[in-house]
């Protein structure tokens, strides 16, 4: 294999990028920050991930100790930096122990094997072509290239409908296909198949474009903005005044800011993703309530 079709990515980069597509859990913690890199290879599919299911824990548990240190023994000689276990089962104590020691990340998801393979296959080959196709919503919203994300079943879908009936034009339901431009600009769009299409739960697939208009529809958008949806956990303390904000969100490389909205009965959250747009416009050009308040405060002690 020449030095053209190796290239070699961290650990820490591989997990930060696809926890969300694959739905990962750590189930060692810290491992997944540790700088282990792993080669890979698009063109002769050789990747530093292994992805377990029933079938390799039913190997373990069946065969002699032997013959599990010497099955161990050969995967991590292996070019392995993590290793997948598909449908959140649980990882074999021999296997956890032998990952801490090399320090190879292990991680539970959600996910089948089948599933978990694609999506793989699919991110190594967006590392070497500069695209990306992930989970997500994508609208325009008042001039801004907005990227909604968050876990299935939030909401998603639903707020972006309800901002499409109020005039804010739709580009992708559920899957965003996201190029970097040799210019460093991050343009995304809807795969050709569900272009124009949208899943409401209680509705099943609804046409954008006949229901709105033509008007309604962009076929790409440059990403300016991501507006993460999580759900309100009762007591956890949220900033009130807005002098914290998350970090940026890492696409391709390139950091694209993020704005996280709490989810819970009574709020709108379509309302709440209006608002966030025209704030992030507004610091964008310099303004920020936050600190206008403080200022405000702070002058009004200086004279008491």
């Amino acid at each position: 294999m020449n030095s053209e079709e190796t290239q070699f990515i961290k650990i820490e980069e591989f997990y930060h990028k696809t926890k969300e597509i694959l739905k990962l859990k750590p189930a060692i913690k810290g491992i997944e920050n540790s700088g282990k890199k792993g080669k890979f290879s698009s063109r002769k599919s050789f990747y530093p991930v292994q992805i377990w299911s029933k079938k390799e824990i039913q190997y373990l548990k069946k065969n002699t100790p032997d013959k599990k240190r010497a099955f161990l023994n050969k995967i991590f000689e292996d070019n392995q930096f993590c290793i997948i276990l598909a449908e959140s089962l649980p990882f074999p104590p021999e296997l956890k122990n032998k990952a801490k020691k090399r320090k190879v990340a292990l991680f539970h998801s959600e996910l089948s094997r089948k599933r978990c393979q694609k999506e793989i296959e699919k991110f190594f080959l967006s590392l070497e072509r500069e695209e990306i196709t992930i989970s997500s919503e994508l609208l325009q919203i008042s001039g801004l290239g907005v990227l909604i994300i968050g876990d299935s079943g939030i909401g998603k879908s639903e707020c972006a409908l309800e901002l499409i009936s109020r005039g804010h034009r739709f580009v992708s339901d559920d899957v965003v296909h996201i190029k970097k431009t040799a210019g460093g600009k991050l343009i995304g769009m809807a795969p050709s198949l569900s272009r124009n299409f949208m899943e409401i739960r209680g509705l099943g697939v609804i046409n954008i474009r006949e229901i709105f208009g033509p008007k309604s529809m962009l076929r790409q958008t440059k990403i300016d903005l991501v507006i993460k949806l999580i759900k309100w956990q009762q007591g956890k303390g949220y900033d009130r005044i807005g002098l914290k904000f998350p970090d940026d969100y890492e696409i391709l490389g390139k950091k694209i800011p993020q704005l996280e909205i709490p989810v819970a009965p009574g709020r709108n959250i379509a309302t709440l993703i209006e608002i966030a747009s025209k704030v992030h416009m507004l610091r964008k050009k310099g303004y920020s309530a936050s600190e206008e308040i403080i200022s405000s405060l702070n002058r009004a002690l200086s004279h008491s």
